[in-house]
């Protein structure tokens, strides 16, 4: 958890100082549009600013539901109790994060919001990431956080100004029957694919649009991007559903999971890296009933060195 809290800290901070609209951070205000998302984005500016008045670790206690997970030391839990067992965070750590673009069921209580993030601490350079949280209404009506993740990237990324929805114009309505596949299964489909080579694995099972979060590289959008580079990517070793979840409309759902990619040695004759983690997926569903994948981050726990094999004494 507390590598992505630093991500989703990040992430709350780009909101907290620059959290009204796209067109605001350029400088030139303007007047917001109403949208589906708008209460849903709302909230998290609400989050965000909530997070520079009384810190990270409150406002995230505040804002993330009962039972919203997340993921530290290898393991996955509650989101709340791995936040609660942070060490508070000093006052002059900065953190602000903005909603820039996402989507929401048409029933309204299912979402999601991505956007930039930045942390900085007094005298250290700023670090850039993009945030990725999938927002659940509650009993009460209000929107909570029930999965936040969020990776590292070289230098702050560029979004369309304003709060922009995925677009998705062929939105599923309601029209399915029994050979519809549910989303555990979608995404167990896809875990398997992902073991004879990622760019097969993805190819005819992106959104309009699609966003790739990776560690240490810049978001990429759309299927040309994301497939020519997981195609110079290894395969999947390990893929599990671990939990899946989609909203009453049946048009959007996320699910999460464990991966395992074995990486070849940094250097020639090294050691294989095996990288271990989570990944968590956003989904939209087509009007044929097919889901696609929307969005998708990879959130890794650690990097594991094998040793190499002993060799016998002489």
């Amino acid at each position: 958890m507390r590598r992505i809290l630093i991500v989703l800290l990040v992430a709350c901070a780009a909101a907290a100082g620059t959290a009204l609209t796209g067109s605001t951070l350029a400088g030139v205000a303007q007047t917001p549009v109403e949208t589906p998302l708008t209460p849903m984005a709302d909230t998290e500016r609400a989050f965000a600013a909530r997070a520079t008045e009384v810190g990270w670790k409150q406002a995230f206690l505040e804002y993330f539901a009962a039972d919203a997970t997340g993921f530290e030391a290898g393991a996955a839990g509650l989101a709340r109790d791995q936040v609660a067992a942070q060490p508070d965070p000093p006052k002059s750590f900065s953190l602000v994060w903005e909603p820039r673009y996402g989507d929401i069921s048409s029933s309204g209580e299912l979402g999601y919001l991505t956007g930039p993030a930045t942390s900085q601490s007094p005298g250290r350079p700023a670090r850039h990431q993009v945030y990725a949280t999938v927002w659940k209404k509650q009993r009460d009506g209000n929107y909570k956080v029930v999965l936040d993740v969020g990776v590292g990237t070289p230098r702050a990324a560029a979004f369309a100004p304003g709060l922009v929805r995925a677009p998705n114009p062929n939105r599923f309505s309601g029209d399915y029957d029994d050979r519809t596949p549910p989303l555990a299964a979608a995404d167990g489909v896809l875990n398997s694919q992902l073991r004879l080579g990622q760019e097969r694995g993805y190819r005819s099972r992106l959104a309009p649009e699609a966003r790739l979060h990776r560690p240490g590289v810049m978001p990429l959008v759309g299927s040309t991007a994301i497939l020519a580079w997981l195609a110079t990517q290894p395969a999947f070793t390990l893929g599990d559903t671990r939990y899946s979840e989609s909203a009453r409309s049946g048009d959007l759902g996320y699910t999460w999971g464990t991966y395992q990619i074995v990486r070849p040695p940094a250097r020639a004759g090294g050691p294989r890296r095996v990288e271990e983690g989570f990944y968590a997926r956003v989904w939209t569903r087509e009007r044929t009933g097919q889901w696609l994948v929307a969005l998708d981050v990879l959130q890794p726990q650690e990097v594991v060195k094998p040793r190499p094999p002993a060799t016998a004494k002489p």
